[in-house]
């Protein structure tokens, strides 16, 4: 068994973080269009691999059902949907509002998925490692690349946060629809820390001050990647008066 950072998770951690180095300076030059198609290839591809793994290794308990847990609704995995929103979505103001959650979400997402890589990832065959360490990192390259070439604005800023209210209390509400009578089900980890034992997200003083001490997390590294942009707000004043549209062409 390959426990979270013991030898095999340190390795996959340096390929991994390598891989994203590397990803960021080979599509420094990349078009958007070009960026966007190649994400959403990746993300095809990798939501396949894992739904067809979950199902042929459950396949005794549920026959050729994907467990419930399995569904793309975590928050690295629903940013294929959002992706194919990004692709077919004509309105410049939506493609804005997903690329401000897009950007911290896929980046700290991707990189703490990483970190606190799951036990099947770790202990699963070799292509669900691949996925989901090849995922995550393609991810926070794409989260690395919009950063790069989106001027973020307050108002980025504020839509960002209210899309992490709204997922959020979307989380709760399809965690009790599809709760099964096991602790299985955790879009979001709105039901319970990732991991059990951490130092700062745990349920030791209950459920409320774990969602609040999550919530508090969140927003804080979402202001500190904003923090350009609020700054400049308070600097130039004006700039919130004029509507900001542009995205990444």
């Amino acid at each position: 068994m390959h426990d979270l950072f013991g030898y095999k998770h340190i390795i996959l951690m340096i390929v991994s973080f390598t891989a994203i180095i590397v990803g960021f300076i080979l599509t420094r030059k990349l078009s958007y269009s070009k960026m966007l198609k190649g994400m959403l290839i990746i993300g095809v591809i990798s939501e396949i691999i894992k739904v067809f793994y979950y199902i042929i290794q459950n396949e005794n308990t549920l026959g050729g059902y994907l467990p419930k847990a399995d569904l793309p609704f975590h928050l690295c995995s629903i940013q294929i949907i959002f992706l194919f929103v990004l692709f077919l979505a004509k309105s410049d103001k939506i493609k804005r509002i997903i690329m401000s959650f897009m950007i911290p979400s896929c980046l700290f997402g991707g990189i703490f998925a990483i970190l606190i890589a799951t036990y099947t990832s770790r202990n699963g065959l070799w292509i669900l490692t691949l996925q989901y360490f090849g995922y995550h990192a393609a991810i926070s390259v794409f989260a690395l690349y919009l950063f790069r070439n989106l001027k973020l604005t307050i108002r980025d800023y504020i839509n960002c946060l209210i899309f992490l209210g709204v997922i959020g209390m979307l989380s709760i509400y399809l965690n009790s629809v599809l709760y099964d009578g096991t602790n299985n089900v955790n879009f979001m980890y709105t039901v319970s820390p990732p991991e059990d034992n951490l130092p700062y997200l745990n349920k030791d003083d209950g459920w409320f001050a774990y969602i609040l001490r999550y919530a508090s997390l969140a927003v804080l590294l979402i202001t500190l990647l904003y923090i350009k942009p609020i700054i400049n707000n308070f600097r130039k004043p004006k700039v919130i008066i004029k509507e900001e549209t542009d995205y990444v062409s």
